[in-house]
This record gives C-alpha cells, sequence and structure tokens, in this order.
C-alpha cells in the first residue's frame, strides 16, 4: 500500500490496495496518514458492502442516520429512498456545518454511476487558510461564523443560506443554525482550517448579520477558497472510493443529476478513534 499526490496542491490516491482484504497495523497506519492529507481517492475496487464498512472504521466510529443504519445511499433509481440528497446541484459546504457536533469525514463509493453523472468538487481548506495574507489570518483567528440550513428551501434553489434575507419578525423555527469559529485546528494534523461555506454561513457573529465589511471579509475567505487553483473535481467511475476529512475538505456536487443511473453508497464517520 502506497500513497501518491491525487493533484500538485490537494488530496492523495491510495494505490497497490485491496480493499477486501483485512488490513494490518502498518497498512492501518498509512490509511489514517492518508486521510490527514485532507481527500484520499481509490480507485476500482469493486466492494461487498462489508469491505466499505471495515475500511471506513479503521479511522473511527460510524454515524447512524435517523432511519437507523450507518449506510445513506446518494441515488436517483433506489426507490423508497429516506435520503433527501435531491437532484440539483450543491454549493460547496462542510456536512453538518449548521448542527453542533461535526461529523469527521465522509465516504462515498461509487457502486452504480454513469458517465453522465456530476463530478463532486472539492476544496482545501487548510491551504485557503495558509494562503491568506497574515493580517487577515490574525484577524479571523479569534471570529465566529453563524451556520445555518433551512429545509423548507426548494432544493432545486442554488443559494447561500442568509439571517439577513428573512423579513424582520419572521418565524424561524424551522431553521437549524449554530456558531463556529472561523478557524479550526484539524485533529492529528494540527493544521487551521477555514471552516466557513459557501452554502451555509450567514455571517460573521461579530460583524453581525447585516454588516458590509463583515461580509467583504467572508467574501474574501469565499476566494480563497473557491479559487479554481484550490479544487479538485472527481468524475465517478464506477468502484472508485472518495474519502475525505469534513475539517479539511469541502466539497459541492456541480451539476444537476440526469435520468442516468447514479448510486452512491455513503458513509460519515461520527468520530475518529485514534
Amino acid at each position: 500500500m502506497r500513497t501518491v499526490p491525487l493533484t500538485a496542491s490537494i488530496g492523495v490516491e491510495l494505490q497497490d490496495v485491496d480493499l477486501s482484504q483485512p488490513f494490518d497495523d502498518q497498512e492501518i497506519a498509512t490509511i489514517r496518514d492518508a486521510f490527514d492529507h485532507g481527500l484520499v481517492l481509490v480507485r476500482g475496487q469493486q466492494l461487498a458492502d462489508e469491505d466499505q464498512d471495515r475500511f471506513v472504521a479503521t479511522l473511527g466510529q460510524l454515524h447512524t442516520f435517523r432511519w437507523g443504519s450507518t449506510v445513506e445511499y446518494m441515488s436517483n433509481v433506489i426507490e423508497d429512498n429516506p435520503s433527501p440528497a435531491g437532484r440539483g446541484p450543491l454549493l460547496f459546504h462542510n456536512d453538518g456545518a449548521h448542527q453542533p457536533h461535526v461529523s469527521a469525514g465522509t465516504c462515498l463509493y461509487a457502486q452504480d454511476v454513469s458517465s453522465t453523472s456530476p463530478p463532486t468538487a472539492f476544496a482545501d481548506s487548510v491551504r485557503a487558510y495558509e494562503g491568506l495574507p497574515e493580517e487577515i489570518r490574525q484577524e479571523i483567528d479569534a471570529l465566529h461564523a453563524f451556520n445555518m440550513f433551512d429545509s423548507t428551501v426548494a432544493q432545486a434553489v442554488q443559494k447561500r443560506m442568509r439571517l439577513a434575507a428573512y423579513p424582520e419578525g419572521a418565524d424561524l423555527s424551522h431553521v437549524r443554525a449554530t456558531v463556529h469559529p472561523v478557524v479550526v485546528t484539524v485533529p492529528h494534523t494540527g493544521k487551521k482550517a477555514l471552516f466557513v461555506n459557501e452554502l451555509n454561513t450567514s455571517h460573521i457573529v461579530e460583524y453581525g448579520p447585516y454588516s458590509r465589511a463583515g461580509e467583504e471579509l467572508l467574501q474574501t475567505l469565499f476566494a480563497a477558497l473557491y479559487d479554481e487553483s484550490n479544487r479538485y473535481y472527481h468524475h465517478y467511475r464506477n468502484h472508485d472510493l472518495v474519502l475525505f476529512n469534513n475539517l479539511a475538505v469541502q466539497h459541492a456536487r456541480t451539476g444537476w443529476i440526469d435520468r442516468n443511473p447514479r448510486t452512491l453508497r455513503r458513509l460519515v464517520l461520527k468520530t475518529l478513534n485514534w
């Protein structure tokens, strides 16, 4: 088992590996080191469900979804699928940024994906922070972001959730929201990462929801995050497996899902165990 850079700026690919077999201690150490790079790709592995489960469980505890399973299918062909993933584009985000507990990572396995399936885009939050001017890093290190999600917004509408968009006195009981630091420290690496995103981040708390200066600062951070040089686009082929660190990397769905099959088996890391 070995790791090679996925691109010059983001992620690694695991090669010379058979995910259908149990891992020894050295292989587990290699997998964990790969995860610390933020984004991991393994190509062409025809896996049983238990193989993907074992691979992800080497890193920590799996999240249990509201329907009682540790598995979610991002699929346009499975009938009675409880996942609310939708078919439209999704802006860049960290999974669960609008909730108090943010999951450690996510793993997607391409079980049946057509060539017309939209790619997933990834942005490196660590690299974006490190590329900021020193004066901006000093300013944002102590700031906090208000992150929110409104489940009543039509999924076909791709726009940022903003508290300022609601009329004064509006009923916000259906909105889930929480506050997180603008800058977080990634476990194990100790590196700092931007934790604001273009889907969920309404405003910087210390500036308030209507502040022009606060919005300008957010747009500066978004520009660093979503610069093309800071992105990787993964075009799925069947049996591709992608694993990403939810604090170090953001992701987005870049287009509409058509009627051709697109089924990704999704596992979420609730916590890490090392």
